[in-house]
């Protein structure tokens, strides 16, 4: 999977395509546009409106304002004499105290430690850039933040929070604390850490790239640094990972998880999200029931987001993977950019089906008036939540490139 490439001059390095594998150049002369996979249409370099020393302190900044965010409190309600206060961590230790520990493991690790680490590791990769410090292992440590970059969700933790205080607030008299206000701009920061960071360059920084392209090679799936498929399965002399013709049962993990996922899809749907006990009289709340409730209340935008983030993106993930696994067990060869296009899209919207988790997980320590309210989380919190971190770990152990293979051998068998 390779492409021959022109003269040296008009050249910038060999990459290869992380969605379907073609090996091209990049060309070395800048423009205002963006360098595009000529085959799968991924956007593999954008030439425009990225800058590493805006990332660096965007990076850094959403680092230190962590701790306030954390440690301070968020919200505040004041109902007839009695206050609460509610933290990031109050949330994660109500749902433990409901004995749902998993649960509570899993949003905790993704509101509170994995963002430390994201942003900590970034910090440190982009400084020591910065500083021209370039040790060998430095890309090794830039491959996991950006592992990490999906699973550290203060943003949607914060869509989360607007959408719950718009369903309390009419109700409630619920304030933003200093906490809160550091939540806000943490998750307005890391949107414009992610937009202002242009990966190719940072590996390109890093080096080394390989300027002239040999007849068979294979691009590492992290950095897409290119290397000679004898080469096949040796660490990536860049970023660490493994560097494969396609990832060895990717497909078939792939499809393990959509499976697990699926069995866990109609508690997610059909049972309670969450109960309010209102005066020892417990209400239950479904998904649908909770999109009802905002549109009854003429709160169509959140009502809209619940129901594309809860209902239709999971839908869309299992539906993506059942079409995925059967086109390459018949080796079709039909509609690939189709399919690489998305699965781009399920991969990088999958993360937002957080909202309703997070929303209870906000709201649920404030909800608490011993005797007049309490909110307790539902067997469908649990499911749901299964349902979208396997999901995104069948997008993550998936391989693109095994549609485009194939394609490929389709095309063999027919010639």
């Amino acid at each position: 999977m390779s492409k021959s490439v022109g003269p040296m001059h008009k050249l910038r390095e060999i990459v290869g395509c992380p969605h379907c594998g073609l090996v091209q150049a990049v060309p070395s002369v800048k423009n205002n546009g963006n360098f595009i996979c000529e085959r799968c249409g991924l956007t593999l370099e954008r030439m425009n409106g990225r800058d590493l020393d805006t990332a660096l302190i965007c990076a850094v900044t959403t680092f230190l304002l962590l701790f306030p965010a954390n440690f301070l409190p968020i919200l505040q309600v004041d109902v007839i004499g009695v206050t609460n206060r509610s933290l990031i961590v109050s949330g994660v230790i109500g749902i433990w105290l409901q004995h749902w520990p998993l649960l509570a493991i899993v949003i905790g690790l993704e509101i509170i430690l994995l963002p430390f680490l994201r942003f900590g590791l970034l910090s440190f990769v982009l400084g020591a850039l910065r500083l021209g410090y370039r040790p060998a292992w430095l890309g090794h440590i830039f491959r996991r933040a950006e592992r990490l970059d999906e699973w550290a969700m203060l943003d949607v933790f914060l869509i989360g929070g607007m959408v719950g205080y718009a369903r309390v607030a009419p109700f409630l008299p619920i304030h933003i604390k200093a906490g809160g206000y550091c939540v806000i701009a943490t998750a307005l920061l890391t949107l414009i850490t992610r937009a202002s960071l242009e990966r190719r360059e940072l590996w390109r920084a890093m080096g080394p790239h390989v300027t002239h392209a040999s007849t068979d090679m294979i691009g590492c799936t992290v950095c897409d640094f290119p290397v000679p498929t004898s080469q096949e399965g040796c660490p990536c002399p860049r970023c660490g990972a493994r560097i494969w013709h396609c990832r060895p049962f990717s497909t078939m993990r792939a499809m393990a998880l959509t499976i697990a996922a699926f069995i866990f899809y109609p508690v997610a749907y059909l049972y309670p999200m969450e109960y309010s006990d209102q005066l020892s009289t417990p209400h239950g709340y479904s998904i649908m029931t909770g999109v009802v409730k905002l549109a009854q209340a003429h709160l169509w935008f959140f009502a809209g987001l619940i129901f594309f983030a809860s209902v239709l993106i999971p839908f869309l993930k299992l539906f993506a993977f059942a079409w995925f696994g059967i086109s390459i067990h018949r080796h079709s060869a039909s509609r690939l950019r189709l399919k690489t296009r998305l699965y781009r899209l399920i991969d990088v919207i999958g993360r937002w089906s957080h909202i309703d988790v997070f929303t209870v997980s906000v709201f649920l320590p404030l909800m608490h008036l011993p005797g007049l309210l309490s909110t307790v989380v539902g067997r469908a919190m649990p499911a749901f939540l299964a349902v979208v971190v396997l999901t995104m770990f069948a997008s993550t152990v998936f391989d693109p490139r095994a549609l485009w293979l194939a394609g490929t051998l389709h095309n063999r068998r027919a010639l």
